[in-house]
């Protein structure tokens, strides 16, 4: 991955807090406002296509209880989920891709519930072909070792919510780029064992400046972030952090 030194501002799902999550506008939004690198969410449609989206099904982002899995690609694409926004609709990871600047850092992270991981998997690899400075992630480290296999010079980050002991062993197996976890999970121990393995630790959804500032003195090398531009200005203005890149 090619990114400024640390620490690192990556917008969560684009720029959540600020336009509607893993859409087009809100991919764009991070960028603008600064964000060293965006993470999108994909899953596997019924019929083999990478929709951006998180939840397993669309009911709080659209009201509706279509299963994301077990629905095609033109099915979620056709659900309006902003009323004022025509342009507020489910993209596929090929055009949330090609809405950010060439070479732009991202951070793919794959959802899964029931979705084969075989052809997950391979969906996944084939999407991101060709691409540079793309970073897989994921709860499933399952599925993150069938993506090592299929795609081998795909950086890697398994993912967790309460396991450093697990993540820190998931992150030695899969040879990961990195390690990501919970802002809960992001102790200076951690961050210690994953800077002597090599790994930078990056940490989920901190949104509060004092949170980050901690995280980042007990050496979290990035923070998943909502607003990537208002945190960092704020880290900034506080004078205890440099502007970013």
């Amino acid at each position: 991955m090619r990114l400024p030194p640390p620490p690192w501002i990556v917008g969560h799902r684009g720029a959540a807090g600020e336009r509607l999550e893993n859409t087009l506008a809100s991919f764009r939004r991070a960028v603008d406002e600064g964000a060293d690198m965006v993470e999108v969410d994909v899953q596997l449609t019924r019929d083999g296509r990478l929709a951006v989206v998180h939840d397993l099904d669309l009911r709080r982002l659209a009201r509706r209880r279509i299963v994301v899995e077990r629905a095609a690609l033109a099915d979620l694409q056709a659900e309006r989920l902003d009323e004022t926004d025509e342009e507020a609709r489910i993209p596929e990871l090929d055009a949330a891709l090609d809405a950010l600047p060439p070479g732009f850092p991202v951070n793919v992270e794959i959802k899964r519930w029931s979705a084969p991981r075989p052809l997950l998997a391979e969906a996944v690899a084939a999407a991101l072909a060709g691409r540079a400075n793309v970073l897989v992630s994921s709860f499933d480290w399952v599925l993150l070792a069938e993506m090592k296999r299929r795609a081998p010079h795909l950086p890697l980050a398994p993912l967790s919510e309460d396991d450093a002991t697990g993540l820190l062993a998931a992150g030695r197996e899969l040879g990961a780029w990195g390690l990501h976890c919970h802002r809960r999970l992001a102790s200076r121990e951690l961050a210690a064992a994953a800077r002597d393995a090599g790994r930078p630790l990056l940490a989920y959804t901190v949104n509060d400046p004092a949170e980050a500032r901690r995280l980042f003195e007990h050496g979290i090398s990035g923070v998943f972030t909502d607003f990537p531009g208002t945190l960092r200005r704020a880290l900034a203005g506080a004078g205890e952090w440099g502007s970013g890149g």
